[in-house]
């Protein structure tokens, strides 16, 4: 009887010692999957950052598009008025008074001050 006790207090130290092993394994496994997902943690506040410095950049890139059409609007606009002159000039080249031009105020009879003078 006493050899079958030496024998589970045997079996019982090696079960200890097994168990005492698997814990330090799982220990190591788990600082090492601590330390994984701090690296995991760091390169997503990283990839974020990267993420919201391109959205700046691409909202700074939608106002200089933006403001490149105004120009060009303008651009159209100044075009457009210079084609209509040329057109107007084309139809009637002897037009010299300002006021036969469509869309235009007749012009403003001023006297200069030396004039009223004489």
């Amino acid at each position: 009887m006493m050899d079958d006790t030496d024998q589970a207090i045997n079996r019982g130290k090696k079960i200890v010692q097994e168990t005492i092993n698997v814990g330090a394994d799982t220990a190591a496994a788990l600082k090492e999957q601590t330390e994984q997902m701090s690296r995991i943690v760091n390169e997503l506040d990283s990839i974020h950052f990267s993420i919201k410095k391109a959205s700046q950049v691409v909202k700074e890139i939608s106002r200089q598009v933006a403001t490149d059409r105004c120009i060009l609007a303008m651009l159209f606009l100044i075009v457009i008025g210079v084609i209509a002159i040329i057109i107007v000039k084309i139809v009637n080249p002897n037009n010299k008074d300002i006021s036969d031009i469509p869309g235009l105020a007749p012009p403003v009879n001023r006297k200069l001050l030396w004039d009223l003078r004489n």
